[in-house]
């Protein structure tokens, strides 16, 4: 594979985290607006916040349930917690359930859907295309290192693109390596860098 055909590699897949940010930009998610009246809490934006993310309100409800321990109610457009909980243990719990449930976890956008595929719930991208099954352990990660171009790294491939291209992510960026199969763990040479995506090619120990 000469330059070239790396240039245009890089430029699609920079298409693809466009459209990603694009989504990101438009699916702007509200924070929790937070009452005490009581002994309750009273989320008055949440069906604001379930509407934007595309998802069922019972479940995002059942989720707070069961990470905070407490019961919980669908008033309307509000939902009311049988204790008093502050605005940023909420949108704490948010982001984690963003996080596991939301975001693509290849390109971040929140632009995505649930499907069942054999009884396995995945979250679809409308952003980049990508599949993968809910990750319940799934975190928000630092990441301290970076790659490079001409270096060596050990990686597993995550998922397929619609080009039939092996995807996957390291230390914060998003690396395309043609001709591998999903869970697939081979050595690479990143070949090109550009906007956080990265060409690589198969290389031998």
């Amino acid at each position: 594979m000469d330059v070239d055909d790396y240039e245009k590699m890089l430029s699609k897949a920079s298409d693809v985290l466009a459209k990603a940010t694009v989504s990101q930009e438009r699916l702007k998610i509200p924070k929790a607006i937070i009452m005490e009246e009581g002994k309750v809490t009273v989320v008055r934006n949440f069906m604001d916040i379930v509407e934007m993310i595309n998802r069922d309100p019972k479940e995002v409800a059942k989720f707070l349930t069961k990470e905070f321990g407490i019961g919980m109610t669908i008033d309307g457009r509000r939902l009311i917690i049988n204790r008093k909980i502050s605005e940023e243990d909420f949108n704490n719990k948010m982001e984690q359930y963003m996080n596991v449930y939301v975001r693509c976890y290849e390109c971040n956008s929140p632009d995505t859907e649930i499907i069942k595929e054999a009884r396995v719930s995945l979250i679809s991208c409308k952003a980049c295309g990508a599949q993968h099954p809910i990750n319940m352990s799934r975190e928000i990660m630092i990441d301290r290192d970076e790659i490079r171009e001409n270096k060596k790294y050990t990686v597993t491939i995550d998922s397929i693109g619609k080009s039939g291209e092996g995807r996957t992510k390291l230390y914060g960026t998003s690396i395309i390596v043609p001709g591998v199969k999903k869970g697939q763990t081979v050595k690479i040479l990143v070949k090109k860098i550009r906007d956080n995506t990265a060409i690589a090619e198969v290389v031998k120990d």
